[in-house]
């Protein structure tokens, strides 16, 4: 079962996954297996599209930062590791003459380069974290620390996207669990930045002498090699000491296979270049055994021990399970997350990384302005890796809302059921109007005006009295001419009062008729017929026949009818037309469901060729072509952005040779349109204009051109770019 969900998540996860990639190796002891999946995380849209990949297989995730507190067992980890490559890597810097002295640095940026670009600002109160190297994620989740501070100190706030529950929030530090070595926080929560409050220092050269202390003190007192600093936390934070309790058992160089105490601090375990993890773990066992008999300490691991699960030796095991879990905190912790989601929460999200920019400037993770002592210190922190690994992708994704003013996308019109392209100067109606029903218009443009005979006293050229017959309209209440003044020959007084007479009469009774025939059950509504629906509400659609059941076929108030049906998103246009005796029909022209993208809330939304929100809907509507890269929450009947729009009338517009190759299609952050192959070939649109002639562009190239061989086609200039494997 395990297998079958891994096999489906790299499936989801697409031709980016890495299967069986080396894990152990990414740790400072440099030791341990693989990881069934690893997937290097670009942006924040990827973490969006692994969110929707865990709602539907239940697998083990690992966000690995700089791997300088982790284990991996030699058996490797059977899950999902998230690694953060050239993201949230950030660090955003406070103006002394603001007064403010928040600062903020990306989950990815390694805790001495933070520690070193605020010193080198002018602030403290981070300088201790030269020493540590890790990143500010991790450092945030275990709550690192030393020469008498620790991340809970200065942490205001954190950014953190929820893996399983797909939000993207920020935590207060008080609702984080912090202690000793340890938060509330777990693996569905990757710290995205960190906000901390230091201190404007008065002589700021003292901060770069208080990091050369540190980094002097560090290379005194504690060993090199693969190593994951402190392996034991200290039972009484700031009375015991694990080290000291492991010290004064004299089992500084007790070796077990691959792995040693260290000779220098009997708190480090060091591993042999090509060494076992499981020895790495005997010897944590056995100097776990030795401190509970001799001071009676149960001594629980500061090193993340991954993939040990099923291990039958009972003192083994029981050092996996020395981990601590903190159900109560994580559960306030999940509140709190809650609380700053729900839609009544003041406090918004800014979708930037960091969280919020003060006034101030903005600097990337980069060794500028680092003297070269500070760059050789940070190459021997990092053996030689400085800034680590930084994949870029051809395209940024993201989660950059564009507002639906931007470029102007292209139009589209029908033929034969497939989506055509085409440039705004050349749009044509898509829309069909309905042809004119004769039996229709026969019922409601019925004969319904009297004709009154109306006389006067006047004379004639020829001495005879004359008349006008006037039509009254019913329809209009309007009086018009039929013929003027046609001559009757004379006409007695009497006479004419008799006319007068017999026409009120006429219209009397023709009044009365009408009123009979209206009210009569021969000519109302017994029978709706419904036609063209397949999407569409279906309680709307019964609803509205069930309002037109019993009235008038002549009275019918169709208008209010058809307004009604098109309120709903799926319909295009409806109309409804009437026959004697008693039949109405409803004809809906619905709209084409082309694509979906996922909102912020992780729901997908469902959208036609014009970027119309059709439904939005949980879980993911695979019958449709999924366009990649997180989108704001619209609700139904909402207008997507251009790019969304342009990338759903690609969606209907792949020639039938091409369609099996699209893997999916994406809007990044710029709003660029892209689509993916099944190959794992990235194509670059651009912006959502001339869609068109790129996409023909892009299909000839692929006629003539093996997929297979293609890294990129760049065709947001017009002109194709191609880089081959």
């Amino acid at each position: 079962m395990r297998q079958e969900m891994l096999e489906t998540a790299a499936q989801l996860l697409g031709p980016r996954v890495e299967r069986d990639a080396p894990f152990g190796a990414m740790t400072t002891y440099r030791v341990g297996g693989t990881a069934a999946m690893l997937y290097r995380v670009r942006s924040l849209a990827d973490l969006w599209h692994v969110s929707s990949v865990l709602s539907q297989v239940d697998i083990d995730v690992i966000v690995a930062g700089r791997g300088s507190n982790m284990l991996v067992s030699d058996n490797g980890f059977a899950g999902l590791v998230l690694v953060l490559t050239g993201f949230a890597d950030d660090s955003t810097l406070p103006d002394r003459a603001s007064g403010e002295s928040e600062v903020r640095f990306g989950g990815a940026v390694a805790l001495p380069v933070a520690a070193r670009l605020s010193v080198g600002h002018g602030l403290s109160g981070f300088e201790w974290a030269v020493g540590v190297p890790g990143s500010i994620g991790g450092a945030v989740r275990m709550n690192a620390g030393g020469h008498g501070s620790d991340m809970a100190t200065s942490l205001e706030s954190v950014r953190v996207f929820h893996l399983k529950r797909g939000l993207d929030v920020s935590v207060s530090a008080v609702d984080l669990g912090m202690r000793f070595r340890g938060s509330a926080l777990t693996d569905e929560h990757v710290v995205l930045s960190a906000s901390l409050r230091l201190a404007w220092a008065d002589k700021p050269e003292e901060g770069e002498q208080r990091l050369a202390e540190i980094v002097a003190w560090r290379r005194e007192n504690q060993p090199g090699g693969q190593n994951a600093g402190s392996v034991f936390v200290n039972p009484e934070p700031g009375k015991v000491s694990a080290g000291a309790l492991i010290d004064v058992l004299g089992v500084r160089g007790f070796r077990v296979g691959s792995a040693q105490v260290s000779p220098k601090h009997a708190n480090f375990i060091q591993a042999d270049d090509g060494g076992s993890a499981m020895d790495v773990l005997r010897v944590m066992s056995e100097v776990r055994r030795r401190v509970e008999e001799a001071h009676g300490y149960d001594l629980r691991s500061e090193i993340r021990l991954v993939g040990f699960e099923g291990i039958e030796d009972d003192q083994l095991r029981n050092v996996v399970t020395s981990e601590s879990t903190s159900h109560v905190a994580t559960i306030r912790l999940e509140q709190a997350i809650e609380r700053a989601s729900a839609p009544t929460n003041s406090t918004t999200t800014d979708h930037s990384i960091p969280v919020a920019t003060l006034e101030g400037r903005v600097t990337a993770e980069s060794l500028d302005g680092l003297t070269p002592e500070a760059i050789a210190e940070l190459r021997e922190v990092f053996k030689g890796d400085v800034t680590a690994e930084r994949v870029r992708p051809v395209v940024e994704l993201g989660a950059e809302t564009v507002s639906p003013a931007s470029a102007p996308v292209d139009a589209v019109s029908g033929d034969d059921d497939r989506v055509v392209i085409i440039d705004d100067d050349l749009r044509s109606a898509d829309d069909v109007d309905f042809p004119q029903d004769v039996l229709s218009k026969t019922v409601h443009v019925a004969p319904t005006s009297q004709r009154i005979i109306i006389t006067d006293d006047t004379l004639g050229e020829d001495g005879q009295r004359v008349a006008e017959l006037i039509e009254f309209d019913a329809r209009t209440s309007a009086l018009r001419r039929v013929f003027s003044r046609r001559r009757l020959g004379s006409l007695s007084v009497g006479a004419r009062r008799k006319a007068l007479l017999y026409g009120g009469g006429g219209t009397v009774v023709v009044i009365l008729a009408a009123m009979l025939v209206l009210a009569s059950p021969l000519v109302a509504v017994e029978r709706v017929d419904v036609e063209g629906v397949t999407y569409a509400d279906s309680a709307l659609v019964e609803s509205v026949a069930e309002s037109l059941q019993g009235v008038s076929v002549l009275t019918v108030d169709t208008e209010t009818a058809r307004r009604r049906l098109e309120a709903d998103p799926w319909i295009a246009s409806a109309r409804i037309s009437t026959y004697l005796p008693d039949r109405v029909l409803i004809e809906v022209q619905e709209r084409r469901p082309a694509a979906w993208f996922p909102g912020v809330d992780n729901r997908a939304r469902v959208i036609d060729v014009e970027g119309r929100v059709l439904a939005v809907v949980d879980g993911r509507p695979t019958e449709y072509l999924w366009i990649d890269g997180v989108g704001p929450n619209l609700v139904a009947g909402s207008i997507a952005d251009p790019a969304y729009r342009a990338a759903a009338q690609l969606a209907l517009s792949l020639p039938t040779e091409i369609e099996p190759l699209v893997d999916h299609l994406g809007v990044t952050a710029a709003s660029e349109v892209t689509m993916t192959l099944t190959t794992g070939t990235l194509i670059n649109f651009g912006q959502p204009v001339d869609m068109r002639n790129k996409l023909v562009s892009v299909v000839v190239l692929l006629r003539r051109q093996d997929p297979n061989e293609i890294i990129s086609i760049d065709v947001s200039g017009g002109t194709p770019v191609v880089q081959s494997s």
